[in-house]
């Protein structure tokens, strides 16, 4: 039957938020959001300028892996559906208007728009929604954001020229909010096929709201609208520049200037700079700040000795003075790193963790138990480890919030670690092609679920830069995604989270952060002031905001 979908199964899709309680899954509840008249004293036009962290390190939006690639990417593509910029927990169509759900979750049946055009002229259709579903699938290629699919979905098939079949593996209430990220864009088919490689931007062809102008590496991207756009009277805005600036020095004083009138969730703003200029600025700007939702982790190579044995990532991890970290970064607005979200329904609380080793203070006891770790290891002083490389990203606090922890592993263990400072695309490259000994990294989940976070950096998903494998985890993740009962579902994850924290990780978690965008007051919505997205990877068309005089 079609939107059919049994009761208790609703009932769990609605506790893991995939869908608010009472909107149901008919076509009509998840149909393109109407989009009202603006006001007579409310103009279109007009050029904004957004901040994001790094350039990107690729442009095929497949490949993509951070932010700094995906604030250029997505303002020239569509997805399928997507995250309403107006309601961010809600999910709406984009290229769909409007899909139905059949055979117990199973199904998805997407019904497209009709005349929409690549800015080639070609119309876009249902080949170009499979071609680009299953090249997100694709077994055996990278795929470091969009292989977040995978585990779910099986297969996709055109009904007709504007109708898509998606099948999936079992029933998962993770599926449609992982499809409404922007990393999971449709491309086209003909463009790829012909041999083009979309991996650069001359190449791309997009169905977006905007039309890469030009593109400068390690400075911008600007953008014309796209006058064939298929929502009507959208995009606003005439221009948009995607600016990356590694400085916050700089990045401040050109906002404070009126050069820049927003920011991603990402950039080298810290909460201080950027507190102070909300302050300075009140009439002006505001600061908006999300939900925990982004891990920041250092991380060792464990293909490569010494850190197979992973007894001394744990000893590294016991040594460092998580309150310190705390006390010097964030504003009192950040939180312990742990293996899972602190204090989420999935993850341990502050109360917990303070009662473990790494956590504890005084440090006495942490620090001797680190030692006692490394001696077991057959590191009898860690002087013995040799001096070891952490190569170090420019973006954000990395830099400064790696010099600290050298500082903690020099004070508390005697060991001897050289920064090996790098630009961010760089710095990604090593990561994913194995080439560090040490890391510094994060990662930003798409959604508010373990499905995203446990399967990216734990499980076989590819930002696990660390090349950690554990059968019995990976188990214990497959599992949990399969299991419908959120009760159970939960004790499996603390489960998994005690393993994490007691038994071997290959990660040595420093914070918790909720992203923050500095936004200036003439950015302006349907809804009125901007609205910032749950999670840093959603809501980066900018087809929704203009500028008001």
């Amino acid at each position: 039957m079609v939107g059919h979908v049994p009761q208790d199964h609703l009932q769990h899709l609605t506790r893991r938020d995939t869908l608010k309680a009472g909107t149901g899954l008919g076509v009509a509840a998840l149909s393109m959001a109407a989009q009202p008249a603006l006001a007579a004293d409310e103009k279109r036009g007009g050029h904004l300028v957004v901040l994001n962290y790094a350039y990107p390190e690729v442009w095929d939006p497949h490949l993509a892996g951070t932010l700094g690639a995906l604030a250029s990417i997505s303002p020239v593509y569509n997805q399928v559906v997507e995250f309403n910029p107006l309601k961010p927990d809600e999910v709406i169509g984009d290229l769909a208007k409007s899909w139905d759900v059949e055979d117990d979750g199973l199904t998805y049946i997407f019904h497209l728009h009709q005349g929409v055009k690549w800015a080639d002229g070609q119309e876009l259709t249902a080949d170009d929604v499979v071609f680009s579903i299953l090249r997100m699938i694709k077994p055996g290629e990278p795929r470091p954001r969009v292989g977040l699919l995978r585990p779910s979905t099986k297969t996709a098939e055109a009904v007709d020229k504007y109708t898509v079949k998606v099948t999936l593996n079992y029933p998962s209430p993770s599926f449609i909010k992982f499809l409404a990220v922007d990393y999971m864009k449709v491309v086209p088919k003909h463009v790829v096929e012909a041999g083009k490689d979309i991996n650069r931007w001359q190449n791309i062809v997009g169905s977006g709201p905007f039309i890469i102008k030009r593109s400068r590496r390690g400075d911008s991207t600007q953008y014309d609208r796209n006058p064939n756009y298929f929502k009507a009277g959208r995009p606003y805005l005439d221009k948009l520049t995607v600016m990356n600036m590694s400085d916050a020095g700089t990045a401040s004083a050109a906002i404070k200037a009126g050069k820049i009138q927003a920011t991603t969730a990402v950039t080298a703003i810290g909460v201080e700079d950027a507190l102070k200029l909300e302050q300075s600025m009140p009439d002006k700007l505001k600061v908006f700040f999300q939900a925990m939702n982004a891990g920041n982790h250092f991380f060792a190579n464990v293909e490569r000795e010494p850190w197979k044995d992973l007894r001394i990532i744990r000893a590294l991890r016991y040594a460092t003075d998580q309150q310190e970290l705390q006390q010097a970064f964030g504003e009192g607005r950040y939180q312990l790193g742990a293996p899972f979200p602190v204090g989420s329904w999935y993850g341990s609380s502050v109360e917990d963790l303070q009662k473990l080793p790494g956590y504890r203070q005084p440090k006495d006891q942490d620090i001797a138990d680190a030692k006692k770790l490394l001696q077991e290891a057959g590191y009898e002083t860690p002087a013995k480890l040799g001096k070891r490389i952490l190569t170090t990203p420019t973006a954000g606090q990395a830099v400064d919030i790696a010099q600290l922890w050298v500082a903690q592993m020099r004070r508390n263990l005697g060991l001897e670690i050289e920064m090996k400072i790098t630009d961010t695309p760089a710095a990604v490259t090593s990561y994913v092609a194995g080439d560090f000994d040490l890391g510094v990294w994060g990662y930003g989940f798409n959604i508010a679920d373990p499905d995203d976070w446990v399967n990216a950096i734990y499980g076989p998903g590819s930002r696990n830069y660390t090349r950690w494998k554990n059968p019995k985890f990976i188990e214990m993740f497959d599992k949990q995604s399969r299991e419908l009962d959120p009760d159970k579902r939960k004790a499996l994850l603390r489960e998994m989270e005690q393993f994490l924290l007691t038994e071997e990780a290959p990660y040595i978690q420093i914070q918790w952060v909720p992203w923050y965008y500095v936004v200036n007051n003439q950015v302006t919505t349907e809804a009125g002031p901007y609205i910032p997205a749950e999670t840093i990877q959603t809501a980066l068309k900018w087809d929704h905001v203009w500028l008001k005089s």
